[in-house]
């Protein structure tokens, strides 16, 4: 996995502000600031500012593909229309790219990282993101861009997505590595973030993204070097345990094929492995597999819960009916039965859900704020 390039950065895949900041004319750059809950926050974020000569990259419409016979979130998008859009950025041109966003890769950049990488083109992600660049005190421009790039005749790189696995391909043995945040992955009864469904693919094992980076009110960026291997190693002992000595036979992902890149960029980074990408990830599989999925959920846990509401996990809970106002199928309900209560129990105040319970019971809930 040795790597060597024009610039210079053997091995890395995240490159400091430090690193580049008196070189950045011999990269290409790309903007992938991204935000799930809004699609237009990446290309507003870009007109307010972003790097200079930077180009803007929409991950729903230029990193994926359409949303078709699936309930993948983000598809891949097919492989020759991503080269050619490639060819019409400049991308191939003999400059290495330089990818960012505003959650240290974690939005978007990565997402690029790891299509680039899987084509075979040289390409690195900003540690810190735009956050960091501007903490640097570097200049800024503002607005869209006045011309588009030059585009390529030729494609000196791959036409395939190497390392990447539909969820025909994933072998029935894998290692499955679920890099969503813990409530997330552990969530029983109800979903949490964009999942339709709570819970996990079977046997897999939880490598929160969120774990590896630090957040700070000005910063978010990755957690040393130090503490990024030991967060690896320890996440996945089992796969040590069974004698790998890297990571590269796992498959990764995470809600729709996103966030999941930032940890195998981590890998690389590391030199501890170039793990597969099953980038349909939870979204698709919870979406195929639905109906059994739901069915053992409400066997085994006794309930199960279809939100009605955004998920509003960051807000307090509300397992007290004094500390909330219920409403049931409508009607306010000052003394919630056992059942309720042990529904809202899994509630955040603001949250609105269907409840399909054991006992064949069906309501909708809401709790608000009293």
């Amino acid at each position: 996995m040795t790597r060597s390039n024009a610039c210079g950065h053997q091995w890395k895949v995240f490159l400091t502000v430090d690193d580049i900041a008196h070189s950045f004319m011999e990269y290409q750059v790309f903007d992938v600031r991204y935000n799930l809950a809004d699609g237009n926050y990446g290309k507003n974020a870009y007109v307010k500012g972003h790097v200079p000569s930077a180009i803007f990259v929409d991950v729903d419409e230029e990193l994926s593909g359409p949303l078709t016979n699936t309930t993948a979130r983000h598809p891949l998008p097919d492989a020759a229309k991503f080269v050619e859009w490639c060819k019409s950025r400049g991308i191939g041109s003999g400059k290495p790219v330089l990818c960012y966003d505003d959650i240290s890769g974690a939005m978007g950049a990565c997402r690029m990282w790891w299509m680039l990488h899987a084509l075979g083109v040289e390409a690195y992600v900003l540690n810190g993101g735009f956050q960091a660049y501007c903490a640097a005190g570097l200049p800024l421009e503002t607005g869209l861009p006045d011309s588009r790039t030059q585009p390529l005749e030729t494609w000196p790189y791959g036409v395939d997505f190497r390392r990447a696995l539909t969820i025909d391909e994933v072998p029935p043995n894998a290692v499955m590595v679920d890099t969503r945040s813990k409530n997330r992955f552990l969530s029983t009864v109800r979903p949490y973030g964009a999942d339709t469904l709570p819970g996990h693919i079977d046997n897999a094992i939880s490598f929160p993204w969120d774990s590896i980076l630090l957040f700070t009110d000005q910063l978010k960026c990755l957690k040393s070097e130090e503490e990024c291997r030991s967060n690896v190693l320890e996440a996945l002992q089992s796969v040590w345990d069974a004698g790998y000595s890297n990571a590269s036979n796992c498959v990764f992902y995470c809600g729709s094929g996103v966030t999941a890149t930032l940890n195998i960029a981590l890998l690389c980074h590391l030199g501890l492995g170039d793990p597969f990408l099953y980038c349909g990830s939870w979204s698709e599989y919870a979406g195929q597999f639905s109906f059994s999925i739901a069915r053992r959920i409400v066997g085994e846990h006794g309930m199960l819960f279809k939100m009605m509401s955004p998920c509003l996990g960051d807000n307090p809970k509300a397992p007290a009916s004094d500390a909330a106002t219920v409403i049931v199928d409508g009607k306010i309900v000052p003394q919630p039965d056992a059942e309720l209560s042990s529904a809202i129990a899994h509630m955040h105040l603001g949250e609105r859900a269907q409840v399909f319970f054991k006992s064949r019971r069906v309501v909708v809930i809401e709790v608000l704020p009293k």
